[in-house]
């Protein structure tokens, strides 16, 4: 077996296909071109025994040496990363037979540099994916943001979208990545979806949509959840959603987008209807019905969903009456006016007994099934915590034992004015408050994210605990907001009681 010359044809004419007029050292073809001529090819082909083809039978006994040898030495040391190109160098075998250079070629399929779609269409699988991921730990997303499931096909068309729900999901791809706190938060991510969300505030046709609002939901929901250092309060979007909420009006029957948009800017109105910034419209017969009607489609799959848009319904009632109680305190005319001070307590008194009603159906019969129960935990000042099935049921028994205890100081400073002494309140106070405690480890197993959601009603309890509680609570929330960064002395007595006189309207 000889090797011989394939062709004289240049590299450019034989990549082309065409016949070279070989007028070396610059054939034809390439001068017209203005190509560098390559020359007469080196390449060479092996004719066995007169054929330019051979079966696979009927390769020489000296090449097939070659062969395997070479392919055992060269395929592990030349196929590389790529895995396509296997060289094996010229090599004289005992017999005198000479080879030049052979190339063997490994099929491998082409893996495309980039995947396809569009930047949208990346991020909402993203979107779905990070959702998926992280549902049932202390990753998830879904415990502060119901409405992520509708945006994967909304954020082509609204850029403010994008880029809020970009910089949720890039903030939180961060974390379970286990960034330092200082490298969270991108403050440059953070202004350019401030800036798409003041252009389409500025779009008459997109300033009340329903991307937008999510937009504005999604930026103060990343600042709350990720920002300590800024605050939560910093650059406060509240105002903005209350203002798009009122201009869109009362979503439409079926809108399940709309009304889940409504609960996901829950905590952000609460605040702003204990500050007697905005009017309690929750309470209102249109907004009600319209909520109420949406959490009905529940009542056969998920009933602890109604139960809990019942809880959040009364807390805006809260919200009222912390607010009227405000004012009686600050106006020393209506502190002394009887009749103001009978409707309160009457009002007071209703609230209470609907409160204690929701322990009574949704708490108890979850206790008495064992569904929720009690283990041994040596770090806890009682000795036992709770366990319980997933993180929703947690926060709504954290949350209705929250609001039974602020009626009940709600009642205590009602009864400071009309000087009636009740020391069942407090010990009312104190029973809750141990109930909260004891969810404590297992909103810590919700760590890094989750258990940021108990932070308030930890606060709440706080004023009913004695020294070792004190310190026990103290040290929750220091665990629970390890992720972010802050200061080492971010939880202290003063910086609570600062908290729950906001939390209480003062």
């Amino acid at each position: 077996m000889v090797g011989i010359p394939k062709s004289n044809r240049c590299d450019f004419c034989r990549r082309r296909k065409t016949k070279c007029d070989e007028d070396w050292p610059t054939c034809g073809a390439c001068k017209k071109a203005g190509k560098e001529c390559s020359g007469p090819s080196k390449r060479v082909k092996f004719v066995n025994n007169g054929k330019h083809h051979r079966d696979d039978n009927q390769l020489g006994d000296s090449a097939q040496e070659f062969l395997d040898t070479s392919l055992t030495d060269e395929t592990s040391s030349n196929t590389g990363s790529t895995g396509s190109l296997l060289n094996i160098k010229n090599k004289t075998m005992t017999n005198g037979a000479t080879f030049s250079k052979l190339r063997l070629y490994n099929w491998k399929p082409q893996i495309p540099s980039k995947p396809p779609g569009t930047e949208a269409d990346l991020l909402g699988g993203k979107v779905i994916t990070y959702l998926k991921s992280g549902e049932g730990t202390g990753y998830s997303l879904s415990m502060f943001l119901s409405t992520l499931v509708y945006v994967p096909p909304l954020l082509e068309r609204n850029k403010a979208l994008f880029d809020a729900a970009d910089l949720l999901i890039s903030t939180w791809q961060k974390l379970c990545q286990g960034t330092s706190p200082q490298e969270l938060f991108d403050l440059r991510s953070y202004n350019r979806a401030l800036r798409s969300l003041q252009k389409v505030l500025d779009d008459p046709q997109e300033q009340t949509s329903h991307s937008t609002l999510a937009a504005t939901i999604y930026l103060q929901t990343t600042e709350y959840l990720f920002d300590y250092s800024r605050g939560v309060n910093q650059i406060c979007h509240s105002n903005g959603i209350h203002s798009i909420l009122m201009q869109k009006g009362v979503p439409k029957p079926g809108d399940n987008f709309g009304c889940q948009l409504i609960l996901d800017s829950f905590g952000f109105m609460f605040r702003l209807l204990l500050n007697g910034r905005i009017d309690n419209f929750y309470i209102q017969p249109e907004w009600n019905h319209v909520l109420t009607s949406f959490f009905a489609q529940f009542k056969t799959r998920t009933p602890i969903i109604v139960e809990m848009s019942k809880l959040l319904t009364q807390a805006t009632m809260v919200a009222d009456f912390v607010r009227r109680m405000s004012r009686i305190l600050e106006d020393p005319s209506c502190a002394q006016d009887p009749q103001e001070l009978e409707e309160i307590s009457a009002a007071i008194n209703g609230l209470s007994a609907r409160f204690r009603a929701l322990d009574d159906t949704t708490i108890k019969p979850l206790l008495q099934r064992d569904i929720i129960y009690e283990v041994e935990d040596p770090g806890s000042p009682f000795g036992t915590s709770y366990e319980f099935p997933n993180g929703v049921t947690a926060l709504h028994f954290a949350n209705t034992y929250t609001f039974n205890i602020a009626v009940n100081r709600l009642r205590q400073e009602l009864n400071k004015l009309q000087g009636i002494e009740d020391p069942v309140l407090e010990m009312e106070c104190f029973e809750w408050s141990s109930k909260i405690w004891r969810t404590c480890r297992y909103s810590q197993s919700l760590k890094p994210l989750c258990a940021v959601a108990f932070i308030s009603s930890l606060c709440v309890s706080y004023t009913a605990a004695g020294p070792t509680e004190r310190e026990y609570i103290l040290t929750a929330l220091r665990e629970a907001e390890a992720y972010k960064k802050q200061s080492d002395f971010r939880w202290t007595d003063e910086v609570i009681r600062s908290k729950l006189w906001i939390l209480m309207g003062r």
